[in-house]
């Protein structure tokens, strides 16, 4: 199935335009497309990927999306980041609720201990960090980010 249709099986409204038109940018920036597992697609250059996209139906039947793997703590080029865009992704670091009795499914059950941007976190989850239906505004901010990648890293 191709991406977009697969993202309009399952988001609807402003979450679905959201969606399509990440995807879309993503793709002008020349990133491809790769699906990682049934719902989800991680894009590449150059074998490097900035993220994954996710898409789903939750439990209440409501589709959603995310994005995550954004992979700060493995690249040193990312401490030359802005203040500002350190800060948007502090505010966006998963935790892992598995010692909380719920699993969030991600894998790193129950989350290690991470120095991101020197600042500890405990319980992170494999995915790090992560964008829940994001909106206009959390998706402009995150195109900083990938444009800051796609100038800064060894892409």
């Amino acid at each position: 199935m191709e991406i977009k249709d697969a993202i309009r099986n399952t988001l609807k409204g402003e979450t679905l335009a959201n969606a399509l038109g990440f995807v879309d940018y993503l793709i002008e920036k020349g990133l491809t497309p790769k699906w990682e597992w049934d719902n989800g697609i991680r894009f590449v250059k150059n074998e490097k990927s900035p993220c994954l996209v996710v898409f789903f139906t939750n439990t209440k039947n409501v589709g959603e999306w995310f994005i995550c793997d954004v992979p700060v703590v493995y690249e040193p080029e990312w401490h030359s980041l802005t203040n500002e865009l350190k800060e948007f992704i502090l505010a966006n670091i998963k935790i892992c609720n598995v010692y909380k009795g719920n699993p969030c499914g991600c894998g790193s059950e129950p989350g290690v201990s991470k120095d991101i941007f020197g600042k500890v976190f405990n319980n992170v989850c494999t995915s790090e960090i992560q964008f829940i239906n994001p909106n206009s505004e959390v998706l402009d901010k995150f195109k900083e980010i990938v444009e800051w990648w796609l100038t800064n890293v060894k892409a």
